[in-house]
């Protein structure tokens, strides 16, 4: 997708400076991230470091530096030690040793600059805010003047910084609300991917309006809006919904490029939810030219790392109201799919909801059949719930859209009504539901050469 150019973020001398941390990776991890700049590529990359203390789990603006060289003294290390880069950085996984980090957006910097320009004050050294930063990890003393100092020590830096200082979200967070927008913006971008959208399709998703936004993630978005029509599959999902609580409806489509594509994308809020009630998301992604049906229910775990029982309790009762909705067999005899079962289960990592819409969520994509069978022997060793860790398989977000759009994976055949009424059972159950139909025309791989 194709973003506009960041707004200038000057920030005043009393704001909060944003969430910095100090990463020294090895010369192996620069040169993956150098490699990944030389082919263009964004990609998310990860290694452990010693630092296991940080505050919160939300992204940080990453100062990353080139390993010092080992000869000399402590002095001539200090003094030859640069900034090889900026980016962003999200701690994750901890262990008894050590954290593991997780970078992304990485960009080196033309020429190399002495990292002790960090810690000025006045135009001189500071060597009381020297010692008081990490070796690797957050900045959590003096990050405003860290962050001023960063900003002024080249154009080169300056310019980066602006670039991803939009991406960090300051101003998002951890409400309910906020949750589900994000798990409505990450399924949106998933079935976009599935759609088969390059990055720079999807042009209308690009801007976002918080204040328009209310119960739905794509109220905010600036897609067409339409009406329901009574002799047409479009606007059926809002017609039949409409009572249940805030039904939105947006259409994206661009018959003038080379890559057409036709989506209609409709969000529909239980009342519950609308009234701030609880409530979780089930997405459903229909190709209606070839009745290809696959629905993601997003999940999200405790701060133990569980899920509860009421969690699977509600999946249970989704699942088997789908399973009561219709006996025949969809899948037709010349049909080949790895997995023809349409529900899946999105866990996310711990991360805030952000408006930028550049990725999807990180996380992890399981089949229904590998999620009930960890169901099944937490409920055999008495577990309180059910912990992610038992889950050690799982498909990418990128993995899963191709595998969804070649045929691969989901249930075909599938009548729209019948996706309709799995909408229904997804209001019911979990409080809101996304129903993006693919118009577009298509040929599907589904196995087709073997």
């Amino acid at each position: 997708m194709t973003f506009a150019q960041p707004r200038r973020a000057d920030l005043p001398s009393s704001a909060r400076s944003p969430r910095l941390a100090i990463l020294r990776p090895d010369s192996g991890f620069l040169r993956l991230l150098a490699e990944d700049l030389t082919k263009g590529r964004t990609k998310e990359r990860s290694y452990s470091e010693s630092c296991r203390d940080w505050p919160e789990v939300k992204s940080h603006l990453a100062i990353l530096l080139v390993p010092s060289d080992e000869q000399g003294d402590e002095r001539d290390r200090e003094q030859q030690e640069r900034i090889w880069g900026l980016g962003i950085v999200r701690p994750a996984r901890q262990t008894d040793r050590d954290r593991k980090v997780v970078v992304t957006r990485a960009r080196s910097l033309r020429s190399l600059v002495p990292v002790s320009g960090l810690w000025c004050a006045d135009g001189e050294s500071d060597a009381e805010l020297s010692v008081s930063l990490p070796e690797s990890g957050p900045v959590t003393v003096g990050a405003g003047t860290v962050f001023a100092n960063l900003r002024r020590i080249s154009p080169d830096v300056e310019a980066e910084v602006q670039r991803l200082l939009p991406l960090l979200d300051e101003a998002e967070g951890w409400s309910e609300g906020e949750l589900r927008w994000r798990d409505e913006r990450d399924a949106l971008l998933l079935f976009a991917k599935i759609a088969g959208l390059t990055p720079s399709d999807f042009s209308e998703v690009r801007r976002w309006d918080r204040t328009a936004a209310r119960a739905a993630f794509v109220s905010g978005l600036t897609g067409t809006e339409i009406q329901p029509m009574f002799d047409d599959v479009r606007g059926q999902a809002a017609e039949r919904f409409r009572g249940a609580g805030e039904v939105v409806v947006r259409a994206f489509s661009n018959r003038k490029g080379r890559h057409s594509y036709d989506l209609e994308a409709t969000s529909i809020t239980d009342q519950r939810v609308v009234e701030g009630g609880e409530g979780s998301l089930d997405a459903h992604y229909y190709h209606f030219d070839t009745r290809t049906l696959v629905t993601l229910r997003y999940l999200r775990p405790g701060p133990n790392g569980f899920l509860s029982p009421d969690t699977w309790r509600g999946l249970d009762e989704f699942r088997s109201r789908a399973h009561r909705l219709s006996t025949r067999d969809w899948r037709s005899a010349d049909d080949y799919s790895l997995l023809d079962d349409p529900l899946f289960l999105r866990v996310h990592e711990p991360e805030p909801f952000t408006a930028a819409l550049h990725r999807t969520s990180s996380g992890a994509i399981y089949p229904y059949g590998q999620f009930a069978g960890a169901i099944s022997d937490a409920g055999e060793t008495g577990l309180p719930g059910l912990s992610l860790r038992v889950l050690t398989r799982h498909l990418a977000h990128t993995s899963f859209a191709g595998l969804v759009r070649d045929g691969w994976l989901g249930a075909s055949g599938v009548p729209f009504q019948v996706a309709l009424e799995w909408v229904e059972a997804s209001i019911d159950t979990a409080g809101v539901a996304l129903l993006v139909v693919d118009f577009s025309l298509r040929q599907r791989g589904n196995g087709s050469g073997i």
